[in-house]
């Protein structure tokens, strides 16, 4: 943020910036905005397009206002900041992922919103204020449909009564849709009456709350940290493990005495529960083979437990794991159920579950019995990955997506309708509900990535607006690609769909590559001139798209595929993956063979010279899921290490990146670098490789040669609040 943010007014509309109209907010009252085919009220607060409500979160509404205003104006990035936020530091990040939610409501077929490089942001519609007549509307609205209603096929005319309640029915549906479609801002939670309950410069989430509520445990570090405890309200955070495996889920026991949480080691792929006293003294293993683990009574626990491969069910049982017997098992085998929550009486369980693609599905309600695979509850058509139950067992609460930025949502058990509880363009997930019920504890994320490139002239950013991800660079390296997603993607949300941009390196303008297509992934043909774009049709299957990057065909379906993570071969081929089978087929759709005779979970990318691909597959004989080299000629995989030993090639193919983090230079005529035999278990062994380079950055993605690449730079700040449920 700039050096002069500080320095301005926080008078309501920039009054202190002579580039803004300054009006009361009794004019504001009285008119509303059009332009294009949108209609702005904001005495109401909606956007409408035609008759339809346009869902906006309230910031993305207070940033069009602002900028609508102020039609043909440049306004500052700081003014704006300034005043959207008047009370509260924040991040660039959060203005530009409002300006992307209004680009993707309003379209850019006219681009109503100018970005002015490094400076700001103008509305170049062309706006024409009215009287404001919106409530007038609605009543003509009603009554003229009322009087249409009002005559039968005959012509005669209904009672007055009938009338007035196709009117008022009327009126009320118009009414729901607006709050359907967004809950009311003054429904939602003050912000005001948010309480901070830590104050870390880096990452923290997941928080417990033990029995008492006396004591707070959360999760510190970005998906590899550590457990701690504070006792509330001010007592100072308090350390209480110190290993290197990844933890999540803390959850107290009955008595408040201890703290369970998962340990997941990415070598083995192995999920276990351990323990750790609250007052201190070494954590030890609980349960093996047993994740997000809770205690349902005296010494009665719910689980998440491994049953072959990836396949993940919960499970009832003994502290001893006596009695124990699935409560859900996913239908698809590589489902993977990875939380639970009891209801207060003990008849129901939330639960959390990825499908078989390992996306996060909505949260599901499932009998305790385990007769039933239960159904779907919480908002549809986003990722739910935690959940809790108020204490009276009357609502259910989720962190969820639909909207493309993680909230907290509410639904009435059993069959109420889901309701936003918190919004904005931040971030809030984990949700620990107090005692009496009267307020909630989650994290809250600022969220500020950008891409960056490394060559021979230095370090200089790429994108500078919302959170880029997935670059790839075009053969030539004078080029790359990136999606732009509402969310920065973690390793447990690992695809998020966004928009499809390319980048010119030396003139720094980006362009759209293709409008209108959510894209999960991507890859470039080896000749630069062509796209296969990965997204999901009307009923959520995942289909191939093939796109020109000079714009001389339109996009075309590839016919009769079903899959996702497409990669192209050298020759053109695209493999992709559906289930755990990867297949290879030409553009035109022709072609369809099975690739490789292995199971695969995940796939990751081709070598340049064609003779290997890449995936995260169960090792020989049934073993743990690690990163595996396949041929593409025939022939057994080779295991270069666990779950996160990535390996990837720069364009030229002399060169790899090992781990995420180490630039690798391949001997002359190999296309692998050395791997001891099981792989590597340690990033020591990688670094000891001749010529190994550590590069300290984030998200490294190798261009033409191992002296370019792509990285991110910037940070996910993340810290708990308490609040107020009403």
């Amino acid at each position: 943020m700039s050096e002069k943010t500080h320095h301005r007014g926080t008078v309501e509309g920039f009054s202190d910036s002579p580039s803004v109209a300054k009006q009361s907010p009794g004019q504001e009252r009285s008119r509303f905005y059009e332009f294009g085919p949108f209609r702005l009220d904001p005495a109401e607060r909606t956007l409408w397009r035609g008759n339809e409500i346009v869902p906006l979160t309230p910031k993305a509404f207070d940033t069009l206002h602002l900028l609508v205003r102020n039609s043909g104006h440049l306004l500052e990035k700081d003014e704006l900041l300034r005043a959207l936020w008047p009370d509260t530091f924040v991040e660039e990040g959060s203005l530009s992922n409002n300006i992307f939610l209004l680009r993707k409501a309003l379209g850019e077929d006219p681009a109503f919103i100018e970005t002015v490089p490094r400076r700001g942001y103008r509305f170049v519609g062309a706006v024409v204020q009215l009287p404001h007549v919106a409530s007038r509307h609605l009543e003509e609205t009603a009554v003229g449909h009322a009087e249409l209603g009002s005559r039968g096929s005959s012509g005669r005319r209904l009672p007055t009564s009938v009338v007035v309640s196709i009117a008022a029915l009327v009126l009320a549906v118009i009414a729901g849709g607006a709050a359907l479609s967004w809950r009311n801002s003054s429904r939602l939670p003050d912000r005001t009456q948010w309480i901070q309950l830590t104050k870390f410069p880096d990452s923290v989430t997941e928080p417990a709350l033990s029995p008492d509520g006396r004591m707070l445990a959360f999760i510190r570090g970005y998906y590899f940290g550590q457990v701690y405890l504070k006792m509330l309200p001010d007592g100072e955070p308090v350390q209480l493990t110190h290993d290197n495996l990844l933890k999540a889920d803390p959850r107290f026991s009955p008595d408040g005495s201890r703290i369970a949480y998962t340990a997941m080691d990415p070598q083995r792929f192995s999920w276990d529960t351990w323990v750790t006293p609250v007052l201190g003294g070494e954590p030890h293993l609980f349960l093996r083979n047993a994740s997000g683990l809770i205690w349902t009574g005296p010494q009665q626990v719910l689980f998440s437990e491994m049953k072959s491969g990836v396949h993940m069910g919960i499970v009832a049982a003994q502290e001893n794991r006596l009695g124990a017997r699935d409560v859900y098992l996913p239908v698809d085998e590589p489902g993977m159920a990875h939380r639970s929550y009891l209801s207060p009486d003990g008849k129901w369980v939330l639960l959390v579950e990825m499908d078989k693609d390992h996306f996060f599905l909505p949260c599901r309600l499932v009998p305790m019995g385990g007769n039933s695979q239960g159904r779907s509850v919480g908002p549809l058509g986003g990722a739910c990955t935690l959940a809790a139950w108020s204490p009276d067992g009357k609502w259910m609460y989720f962190s969820a997506n639909p909207g493309g930025v993680n909230h907290i949502w509410r639904q009435r058990f059993p069959d109420g309708r889901p309701e936003q509880f918190t919004s904005g363009p931040t971030e809030k997930e984990g949700i620990a509900i107090s005692a009496d019920g009267r307020s909630l504890i989650t994290a809250v994320s600022l969220q500020n990535t950008s891409l960056w490139i490394h060559d021979a002239k230095g370090e200089r950013q790429i994108s500078l607006e919302g959170n880029a991800t997935n670059p790839k660079f075009l053969p030539d390296g004078k080029k790359l690609c990136y999606l732009v997603v509402k969310e920065f993607p973690n390793p447990f949300r690992w695809k998020n769909p966004g928009e499809l941009q390319i980048a010119d390196l030396e003139s720094g303008r980006s362009d759209v590559v293709v409008r209108d297509f959510p894209v999960l992934d991507y890859d470039i043909s080896a000749d630069g001139r062509r796209i296969v774009l990965w997204t999901t049709d009307n009923e959520g299957k995942s289909r191939l798209w093939l796109a020109a990057f000079d714009r001389s065909s339109p996009p075309m379906q590839i016919p009769n595929v079903e899959g996702g993570e497409p990669r192209f071969g050298p020759s053109g081929d695209i493999f992709f993956r559906h289930f755990e089978n990867v297949y290879r087929v030409h553009p035109d759709g022709t072609g369809l063979t099975r690739a490789l005779a292995y199971p695969a979970l995940l796939q990751w990318n081709v070598s340049p010279n064609g003779e290997w691909i890449v995936e995260w597959a169960p090792l020989p004989g049934n073993g743990p899921p690690a990163i595996q080299a396949f041929p593409l000629n025939g022939g057994p995989p080779v295991q270069v290490g666990g779950s996160f030993t990535f390996l990837s090639w720069s364009l030229d193919g002399r060169s790899v990146l090992l781990g995420g983090s180490y630039i690798v230079p391949l001997s002359a005529g190999k296309t692998l670098p050395p791997i001891p035999a099981g792989g590597f278990q340690s990033e020591d062994e990688i670094a000891r490789l001749p010529g190994a380079q550590l590069i300290n950055a984030d998200g490294v993605v190798l261009g033409p040669s191992a002296g370019v690449y792509a990285f991110h730079k910037g940070k996910v700040q993340r810290n708990l609040y308490r609040i107020p449920i009403s």
